[in-house]
């Protein structure tokens, strides 16, 4: 847990009343609370006058309400079907162009590189490369495994909670497959 001034956690439990006290939740005695804070802490005063402030200012401003008719005035306003068909056609080429254009660079950057790439030496490179790459992998892999068996040789019970993971994984997935197929029986 992160330790807090004193201070800031009672600044958090006045902003407390303050919150209970505009909502008109506040017990007499948390009025008292309140009002002996507000007294011993001028800025807190006066941030509590200033939230009082905004929420008069809330309480009393008019609730709006749309005009009537802003429903028929909006779709009035809505492009008709031609122009709609012809942003969307326009939205489309640009997609298209979007997706197309990408393609034809890497079109063009290989066309480039092919004349590198079909030689003989960069063949051998990527083929070494790829071996170099497999070996690793077994190394890794090898690793890996030795890593795990000593750590279940030194902790056996992860190996048995592993056993029972699956255990309770395989009796669920028979126990919805049998639901599964008695609803299946009972629809047919």
């Amino acid at each position: 847990m992160i330790d807090m001034p004193e201070e800031y956690m009672d600044h958090e439990d006045v902003y407390a009343l303050m919150m209970e006290a505009l909502d008109g939740e506040l017990s007499d005695s948390g009025w008292a609370e309140l009002e002996s804070h507000l007294r011993a802490r001028p800025r807190l005063a006066h941030e509590w006058e200033a939230m009082r402030a905004v929420d008069a200012l809330f309480r009393n401003s008019p609730i709006l309400h749309p005009a009537i008719d802003l429903t028929r005035r909006t779709v009035a306003q809505l492009p008709s079907p031609r122009q709609r068909l012809y942003a969307g056609i326009i939205i489309y080429v640009m997609l298209l162009a979007s997706g197309l254009i990408p393609l034809g660079a890497i079109a063009w950057i290989a066309i480039q590189l092919l004349p590198v790439v079909a030689q003989p030496a960069f063949l051998r490179g990527l083929w070494q490369a790829g071996v170099e790459f497999l070996q690793l992998l077994q190394v890794m892999t090898t690793a890996l495994l030795g890593g795990a068996g000593e750590f279940v040789r030194q902790q056996p019970a992860v190996l048995a909670w592993f056993v029972v993971i699956v255990a309770v994984i395989i009796l669920w997935a028979a126990v919805y497959n049998r639901l599964v197929l008695q609803s299946r029986r009972v629809e047919s």
